[in-house]
């Protein structure tokens, strides 16, 4: 059993080695390069990525943009719309007043 132990506990300082051993090289990696410019560096490689989307989807971004423009904008949309007819339907019931006017007059 002796023997048995030895062989785990040479296993486990191996294995410990090794570990220290990735644990030296992250923290070297790391004062190398923050974290923060490594977010950073990712931020833009994404900034990057969807310019290219963008720039190959042109059309779809512009109705996107333009249906979310329209749907913010709905209630003055509506709105003015209301106002036009109704002023619209006024306007045309004056015009058929002076038709029947002319059309007497000719008489």
């Amino acid at each position: 059993m002796g023997e048995a132990l030895e062989r785990a506990k040479t296993a486990r300082n191996t294995a410990h080695d090794a570990l220290q051993l990735q644990l030296a090289q992250v923290r070297e990696d790391l004062a190398a390069r923050g974290i923060g410019g490594r977010i950073a560096d990712r931020a833009g490689e994404a900034v990057a990525d969807a310019a290219e989307v963008a720039n190959e989807n042109k059309g779809i971004i512009a109705g996107t943009l333009a249906a979310i423009a329209l749907w913010f904008l709905r209630g003055p949309i509506i709105g003015l719309v209301a106002r036009l007819w109704e002023s619209g339907g006024d306007d045309d019931d004056d015009h058929e007043d002076d038709d029947d006017d002319e059309r007497n007059d000719d008489d």
